[in-house]
């Protein structure tokens, strides 16, 4: 576009040179003039080219650099995404750890209360055992053989003591008397050895007679029994030999009469 100017000048400066010699040293004077406005736009032209063509280098240098920071910037954003997620999922994390944390709480407080209640149960057994009077006993009737028969009915004397924790059994009457109020457990063994000669006693509480056993003796005879009776504190247990009926101990222990407290009432 530049060239094709210069050139419409340069054929205005023609047409006007074509014109009189009069007209000859003002028009060199007016060509020397245009030919230096035009070299200066001439110059003007080349250097806002140079200008135009710093100016689109420095655009690209910009528009590189605007690249630059949005490639980094969309990484940079994809990293913080990533890190957003890992928080979340950590959050998550410690949020199922915190119900895991107290569900075992309210596990281990069951637990301590649990504990605590046998612990109460334990210190209650623990005072009722101790506070329970310890009585038991077993004895022997004798040693010195055949024992009977009587025409009447005979208190039977246990006088070979193996056993009275608490001292309730008397071995010089043959009576047990309740210290307490419970429920005790009593057995006896009965033997006899004269055939033809009946073995029978009876277990009385207080003067009632509760049990009544008996064995036609046959060369050997045994009998025993057990029961459990309520007694009131004082309340006495004992065994009598039948009337006409014997039995028969030595130091084997044929005949025993044995007895503890179950538990107190």
């Amino acid at each position: 576009m530049t060239g094709a100017l210069l050139l419409v000048l340069l054929f205005c400066l023609s047409g006007t040179s074509a014109q009189g010699v009069s007209e000859g040293a003002e028009s060199l004077q007016t060509s020397g003039q245009i030919w230096n406005e035009l070299r200066a736009l001439r110059d003007m032209v080349v250097e806002q080219r140079v200008e135009l063509r710093n100016t689109k280098a420095e655009l690209q240098t910009q528009r590189d650099k605007v690249a630059a920071l949005e490639k980094e910037n969309a990484v940079q954003a994809a990293e913080l995404a990533a890190l957003i997620s890992r928080v979340t999922a950590s959050e998550k994390e410690v949020q199922e750890q915190k119900k895991e944390v107290t569900a075992l709480s309210k596990d281990l407080d069951i637990s301590k209360a649990e504990v605590q209640l046998a612990r109460s149960k334990l210190d209650e057994i623990e005072r009722t055992i101790a506070g329970t009077p310890k009585l038991a006993f077993s004895a022997a009737l004798t040693l010195s053989g055949k024992v009977g028969p009587f025409n009447t009915e005979t208190p039977l004397v246990y006088s070979r003591v193996f056993t009275n924790i608490g001292g309730a059994y008397n071995p010089t009457t043959g009576i047990f008397t309740a210290p307490v109020k419970g429920v005790y457990y009593f057995r006896f063994t009965a033997f006899n050895n004269k055939n033809g000669e009946w073995a029978a006693v009876n277990l009385y509480h207080n003067s009632q007679r509760i049990l009544h056993n008996s064995e036609l003796a046959t060369g050997h005879t045994f009998i025993s029994n057990a029961l459990i009776l309520q007694l009131e504190q004082g309340s006495v247990v004992s065994m009598r030999l039948q009337v006409n009926c014997g039995l028969y101990d030595d130091s084997s222990s044929l005949n025993t009469f044995s007895g503890f407290l179950l538990f107190p009432l």
